[in-house]
């Protein structure tokens, strides 16, 4: 074959190839001027995590100009929240909040509008294999992080619960809606706990700050500071713990959960 056809043919596959691997993401990854130029940006800023699912519309870039891909009801996919915005719809004259949602293991991210997404019906993350004590945890093993599981370690004896921290972290980062404004209150606890069907006879919850969420000594300081010392948090050995902690604050606004302060914690002990 002469050269000159061979080259042709090397082009013409290597077009053919661009071309078909451009349908492919175009299948997934759509983009649209005339959807990004028919809203317009009102706000957007940072927000408390909540994990959710959706079964409906689609994931879009932060002005919707790109369409990542359509949410599946076939899929589950646990969403988690970190920031969300106001877009103005310029046709329809109206206004839309849209929330920005990563996936558990990092790899997917985009914005939905909030209509599509629903609470986590039951805990669907990952747990440790069965009951373990605080002083064994191994906090990769579950959704708390390694500042959270220090914090649970300042109780000994306790028990790791993955429903009640699901339930402590929910409560900790949720948004201020009316209907969960009580949320730190003990009824308020209840209602969490009776929607992670946590079963108790017993249950104390703890609110505290700490100067450095990331030091064990200024975390024990906030605890003593809200009434629970070391003695006073020995007499829950033997009970079921889950915490949640807010990180320190390094200067980026959008670090910081909205509604809530550098170090402050959330504990729910029960008694079974």
């Amino acid at each position: 074959m002469k050269p000159i056809i061979q080259g042709i043919l090397v082009v013409a596959m290597v077009i053919g190839a661009w071309i078909g691997s451009n349908r492919q993401a175009s299948a997934n990854s759509q983009y649209s001027a005339a959807r990004s130029r028919s809203v317009r940006l009102v706000w957007r800023r940072s927000m408390r995590r909540h994990a959710l699912v959706a079964t409906q519309g689609a994931r879009y870039s932060r002005h919707l100009g790109v369409r990542y891909s359509n949410n599946d009801v076939t899929r589950t996919v646990v969403w988690y929240t970190d920031a969300h915005e106001k877009l103005y719809e310029k046709d329809k004259h109206k206004s839309a909040i849209y929330y920005h949602v990563k996936s558990a293991d990092g790899t997917l991210s985009g914005w939905i509008w909030r209509g599509y997404l629903k609470p986590v019906t039951k805990h669907l993350t990952s747990t440790t294999a069965g009951p373990v004590t605080v002083d064994n945890l191994d906090w990769t093993k579950t959704r708390a992080s390694k500042r959270e599981a220090q914090l649970m370690q300042l109780f000994p004896g306790t028990t790791y619960d993955a429903s009640v921290f699901q339930a402590a972290d929910t409560i900790l980062t949720i948004d201020d809606a009316p209907d969960v404004a009580d949320a730190m209150t003990d009824m308020g606890t209840q209602k969490f706990l009776d929607f992670y069907k946590v079963s108790y006879r017993q249950f104390k919850r703890i609110n505290f700050v700490a100067k450095n969420p990331d030091s064990a000594t200024s975390v024990a300081q906030g605890l003593a500071a809200a009434g629970y010392n070391q003695t006073a948090r020995k007499q829950f050995a033997g009970w079921h713990i889950g915490g949640s902690l807010v990180g320190p604050d390094d200067g980026n606004d959008d670090n910081i959960l909205e509604g809530t302060v550098p170090g402050e914690g959330y504990l729910i002990l029960v008694k079974k």
